[in-house]
């Protein structure tokens, strides 16, 4: 029978192998098992906290195998050891034993080495394994030892925090993308609030609609109006739906999966219209159930950069990016994603930028989003923008936020608004908030 550590594994191997998403994985592998709730469990910590500290245990491994060369295989069940003896309560017996019997189902030579590895690391101690791993290394190996982050991604969370003003906060936000994420949902309408709200479940604390989710979240989206999405997800959506005008007809320009869409619809309903791009047909078909009238909402396979002009009085602009504000719920992204892929990304955002501008209404309104605080792909982004476009202006965006929930700190020094894991609970969302001239 496979037990939930050989599921664990080849989870991982899977995710290694083809730079999948485990959210997306991990459900579809559970379905195959008939295992109990308390071994779903057990799979989803293994994977998701190897994957978040991967680069630790591997800097672990390579210190207690100096010259060897391990197969993917046998590194990441070691992984999986290690994992329990350091950041689970499993027994040490039981941590060792359990991964040593894995290997043997798929490498049975290197079981004692596995076995070596794990006694040796439960010996030497977590902490005393990370005091050698990192003693006389710069802040930066440091850091990224210590808290299982790449280099070049604590480079780019130090500078957007020090934008923001929180200089002294990296080692808390980077600790923040180590922890489990509670499950948000959202509820669209009023009577969807209701229903959760009589079910007990707690209000979120940075969106009007959020609630923290409590056990199986399967059991609320059966609710008309409720859905999951992160509460910064959500504050995008509905700072846009304050401000805009919801007599005009608006454009989710980059629109997939939908969970932004299914807000602004709502928004609109009664009064205006929405209409839906995206440029990919499977994410085309989720953007279509997640709206709750898709035949009088439009969704169309179709480029953000193809936007007819002067068409929209306001425009969401929610636009691919590294997606580094979401590591603890991807946890993978860290491993999977370069900075050799900003460049091509940070082009496509000034382009479907340049387009929002153009197909904008005079006086509609651009909000522009991304699921990452990389500087590069955000105020750098706005500030190049209003060079680029004279006949649009920066909106300050922080008052809205905080009319929508007024207990969000944010930095009112700036007019654009960075929400940050350690301090809003949310993924780390950037949004700007443009307005095009009344007369062009």
């Amino acid at each position: 029978m496979t037990n939930a550590r050989q599921i664990a594994l080849e989870l991982l191997n899977r995710v290694k192998a083809s730079e999948s998403y485990i959210n997306l994985l991990l459900p579809k592998e559970l379905a195959k098992h008939e295992i109990s709730d308390a071994d779903r469990g057990l799979v989803q910590e293994l994977s998701y906290g190897v994957l978040r500290w991967q680069l630790q245990y591997d800097a672990i491994i390579d210190h207690l195998t100096p010259g060897k060369t391990l197969s993917p295989g046998l590194r990441a069940a070691i992984q999986l050891g290690l994992h329990q003896l350091f950041r689970m309560r499993v027994p040490t017996h039981a941590a060792i034993n359990e991964t040593v019997d894995l290997v043997k189902r798929f490498e049975t030579s290197a079981a004692g080495l596995s076995n070596a590895v794990l006694r040796n690391a439960e010996r030497a101690g977590h902490d005393n394994l990370l005091t050698i791993l990192t003693d006389g290394q710069d802040d930066l190996t440091r850091l990224s030892i210590e808290y299982s982050h790449p280099k070049w991604i604590i480079s780019g969370m130090k500078s957007a925090l020090e934008l923001d003003g929180r200089s002294s906060e990296l080692n808390e936000l980077l600790s923040a993308n180590n922890q489990t994420p509670v499950v948000n949902l959202i509820a669209i309408t009023a009577t969807a609030v209701a229903e959760l709200e009589a079910l007990g479940l707690e209000r979120g604390t940075a969106s009007p609609n959020g609630f923290l989710c409590i056990g199986n979240p399967l059991e609320y989206l059966s609710i008309p109006g409720v859905r999951v999405q992160d509460q910064g997800s959500q504050l995008v959506a509905l700072a846009m739906s304050k401000v805009a005008d919801k007599t005009g007809t608006w454009l989710d320009m980059c629109s997939g999966p939908g969970g932004k869409a299914a807000v602004l619809e709502h928004a609109v309903s009664g009064t205006g219209n929405l209409i839906c791009y995206e440029p990919h047909v499977k994410r085309a078909k989720l953007v279509t159930s997640a709206l709750r009238d898709p035949e009088s909402t439009p969704v169309l396979v179709k480029r953000g950069q193809d936007a007819p002009e002067s068409s929209f009085a306001a425009i969401l602009l929610d636009a691919p990016c590294a997606g580094l504000g979401s590591l603890r719920r991807k946890p993978e992204s860290r491993w999977t994603k370069t900075p050799e892929q900003l460049p091509s990304l940070t082009k496509l955002q000034a382009e479907l930028i340049d387009a929002a501008v153009l197909a904008l209404e005079p006086g509609g309104m651009l909000m522009y989003a991304t699921c990452s605080p990389l500087v590069i792909e955000t105020n750098a982004q706005i500030r190049a923008a209003l060079d680029r476009h004279a006949n649009i202006s920066l909106v300050d965006l922080v008052p809205v936020l905080q009319e929508l929930s007024p207990g969000l700190e944010l930095n009112t020094t700036r007019k654009t608004v960075q929400l940050w894991p350690h301090r809003h609970g949310t993924d780390a969302m950037f949004m700007a908030l443009l307005k095009k001239d009344e007369g062009n």
